[in-house]
């Protein structure tokens, strides 16, 4: 017999192979850190003579979510609507303009009106 001859140059790819049977599922990792526990209040207050409620709170250590939950009254026998929106905040309190509704019956009159002395306004504060 003879000495073997020079190696050929490699042949092109052969198609892919079957894909094989999925593994087993591993083990549950480690239960991560808790988040930042929330706070989530509701504070009322009744409005002064400007329509103005003020609240306070114990310091939350982020900008709190103040929200103002609307509501109802009954004046002079009339359901009407009490609710307002946030003017300013802090970390431990706002102040909410308080209105409540009336009926309007020019189309340039105004659906709420300035709330009285005493009108009780509602919020909810959300914070850490």
């Amino acid at each position: 017999m003879g000495n073997s001859g020079a190696t050929g140059a490699v042949g092109p790819q052969g198609p892919q192979g079957l894909n094989g049977p999925t593994g087993a599922t591993g083990a549950q990792g480690a239960t991560g850190a808790a988040g930042a526990p929330r706070r989530v209040e509701r504070y009322t207050q009744p409005a002064n003579t400007s329509g103005v409620a003020t609240f306070t709170w114990p310091t939350c250590s982020t900008a709190p979510d103040v929200d103002v939950i609307p509501g109802w009254l009954t004046i002079s026998g009339v359901q009407q609507m009490v609710t307002g929106g946030v003017t300013s905040q802090t970390l431990s309190g706002a102040t909410v303009a308080v209105k409540v509704s009336q009926g309007t019956l020019a189309l340039s009159g105004t659906p709420f009106r300035q709330a009285d002395s005493g009108t009780a306004s509602t919020v909810r504060v959300i914070c850490n």
